[in-house]
């Protein structure tokens, strides 16, 4: 009886510590960059002690607007933000500065980066490009330490293709991914 009361313990202590390594593995865990040093589209290739500390999901929209020569013109951006672990809720949107022409992220508490384009990459076909962003403003909170923006893993978002009635307007669905990077330290 006693060894049985003893194993039941030991089985306990041993799920016990199981489960509490896994929570803190979980828990210390970072996101993985998708891109190395050297590569274009790599803060490191710039900024060598940037370090990956957020990556987001975002589900929405590219506007374009038909210019006057029937061609169709980028205007903005807008979509949500999803966490890519855990419950998929919104955490933030994702849209532009009209004053500035430059794109913003807005965490939900409105703490917000906005960052202007540095480099560019095809998306592949009927994707929209992937960028490296820099940052140029922050606000306090969750993302004010950003230094640098990726958009990676891009679907859709590209314009209609052929000629359009000017004055039309139309929204593009997409899906990206956004990498955000900030000093080490």
């Amino acid at each position: 009886m006693k060894t049985n009361r003893l194993y039941r313990s030991l089985v306990a202590f041993v799920v016990v510590v199981a489960v509490s390594a896994v929570v803190v593995a979980a828990a210390s865990a970072r996101p993985a960059p998708e891109t190395a040093p050297g590569d274009l589209l790599d803060p490191r290739t710039y900024a060598p002690d940037s370090r990956l500390y957020l990556v987001l999901h975002a589900s929405g929209v590219q506007k374009y607007t038909c210019q006057a020569n029937g061609t169709w013109l980028f205007t903005d951006p807008e979509a949500t933000l999803y966490k890519t672990t855990g419950a998929s809720k919104p955490v933030g949107t994702h849209f532009l500065n009209f004053s500035t022409g430059r794109p913003v992220w807005q965490w939900k508490g409105g703490s917000s980066v906005e960052a202007a384009r540095t480099q560019t990459a095809p998306g592949g076909a009927g994707n929209i490009a992937w960028l490296l962003l820099q940052a140029v403003a922050t606000s306090p909170g969750r993302l004010a330490q950003t230094t640098w923006i990726q958009r990676l893993n891009t679907t859709g978002g590209v314009a209609p293709a052929g000629t359009c009635t000017p004055g039309t307007t139309t929204a593009v669905p997409y899906t990206a991914d956004y990498f955000f990077w900030r000093e080490a330290g």
